[in-house]
């Protein structure tokens, strides 16, 4: 008997049993247990014999919902039946039988609606919910202006028998319904904090295995670069390459792959610095983008493109300075390689509360297929596929946004704003 019982307990209240299988539970559970000792109430309370037996027929009726929905697991039908027979059918029997707004059944009605909202979702439980409301509201209309039609109680004592039942029952059972709502919710909050506890544990695992393998993966890739260059070198030296133009293409095409192998790791490890990399501060824009885009001067020059600065003097905004460097290091980076003796300008300005930087060159530009899409990671015409994804996750996490446009065989220019610092977390400006 023990058993059957922690069975049927289990079907009706374990873990994974949906929240609105669990109220219709405690309401049916409830309803059997209301309708039977208020039953029991009204016959000392001297209401009708129809009034009494409507009683036990509701509790009845609360039973057999219980077991149907144990045997078909058909929930939906028994929240429907619920609503109809009893809260539209055996509470406004009872209201017109049990005294009116006078009685306590009006607490029956708070508990039809409330249950009514547990049970069902969406627009069908507003809809029926408004019913409710109108059917109740017109109840009361009805025995204001048609005493008559009411049955009252036969004294004092028995409306306060009544009421006192009803208001004490519904009082438990809403108690009940929000204490296993919130105990719910609690667990599975306990749950959610476990998971994601793991989930960080995991990520981190992952975070640093990618930043073990990339930074071992610069050594090797190296050497690798290196021979290569000195094989090339070695070969030319004799004459080698000159005569194997096959030689010479497959040479330089291992060079090439492994360079663009090299950028895939630096920016591996540049991704996991975002992770990891949470120090913020307030940082001189203007003297960090001026001291960036000096050290690439260099590197623009030998595609012979000329560099022009446009930087409006101490601006500043609330971030991490190697990431902010690194976006403007990465928009150089493509910049360069995709002009060729043309100007490439950086533009730095204060635009209300945000501070707008702009890489734009007069190079090759990006084509329209790919242009809404160069953001994304892994999207390139030959590249990486990381440069411009690691710009967006840096601005992105320093509450910025970033744009790109771009005109095919005119030029590119990529725009982010970052706002400007304001003594955020207290520091002093």
């Amino acid at each position: 008997m023990k058993k059957s019982f922690a069975d049927i307990l289990h079907i009706f209240w374990g873990k994974n049993v949906d929240l609105r299988i669990r109220i219709f539970v405690l309401l049916a559970f409830s309803g059997f247990l209301i309708s039977f000792i208020v039953g029991i109430v009204n016959s000392f309370a001297g209401a009708g014999l129809n009034v009494v037996l409507a009683d036990f027929a509701g509790a009845l009726l609360s039973l057999g919902l219980l077991y149907y929905a144990l045997r078909t697991q058909n929930y939906r039908i028994c929240y429907f039946i619920t609503v109809t027979v009893i809260f539209l059918g055996l509470f406004p029997f009872l209201f017109l039988h049990m005294g009116g707004y006078h009685g306590g059944i009006i607490t029956f009605m708070v508990f039809a609606v409330v249950f009514t909202m547990f049970l069902l979702e969406g627009k069908i439980a507003w809809l029926i919910v408004l019913l409710e409301m109108s059917v109740y509201t017109a109840l009361m209309f009805y025995a204001y202006f048609n005493p008559e039609a009411v049955t009252v109680l036969a004294n004092e004592k028995s409306y306060f028998i009544s009421n006192l039942a009803d208001l004490l029952l519904v009082c438990l059972s809403l108690g009940a319904t929000m204490y296993a709502q919130i105990r719910l919710y609690r667990i599975q909050q306990q749950y959610l904090d476990e998971q994601n506890a793991v989930l960080v544990q995991v990520n981190h695992s992952k975070t640093q295995f990618l930043a073990n393998t990339s930074h071992e993966m610069r050594t090797p890739l190296t050497v690798i670069s290196v021979n290569i260059q000195s094989v090339m070198g070695i070969l030319k030296r004799i004459d080698k390459m000159a005569d194997d133009t096959e030689m010479q293409e497959l040479l330089e095409d291992a060079q090439s792959e492994i360079m663009r192998l090299s950028r895939m790791v630096g920016g591996m490890l540049s991704l996991n610095s975002i992770a990891d990399n949470t120090d913020k501060g307030k940082v001189d824009l203007s003297e960090l983008i001026n001291n960036t885009a000096e050290m690439m001067r260099l590197l623009l020059r030998r595609n012979n493109n000329n560099l022009i600065l446009d930087i409006e003097e101490e601006l500043s905004v609330y971030g991490n300075a190697d990431l902010i460097s690194q976006v403007v290091i990465n928009l150089l980076q493509n910049s360069n390689e995709h002009s060729k003796s043309g100007e490439i300008e950086v533009s730095v300005k204060r635009n209300g509360n945000e501070i707008t930087t702009s890489v734009k060159d007069n190079g090759s530009g990006i084509s329209p297929a790919l242009l809404p899409h160069v953001f994304e990671r892994g999207v390139t015409d030959g590249g990486t596929g990381v440069g411009l994804f690691l710009c967006k996750t840096v601005i992105e996490a320093h509450g910025g946004i970033i744009t790109a446009d771009s005109e095919e065989g005119k030029g590119t220019c990529v725009v982010f704003n970052l706002p400007v610092y304001q003594g955020q977390y207290g520091e002093d400006e």
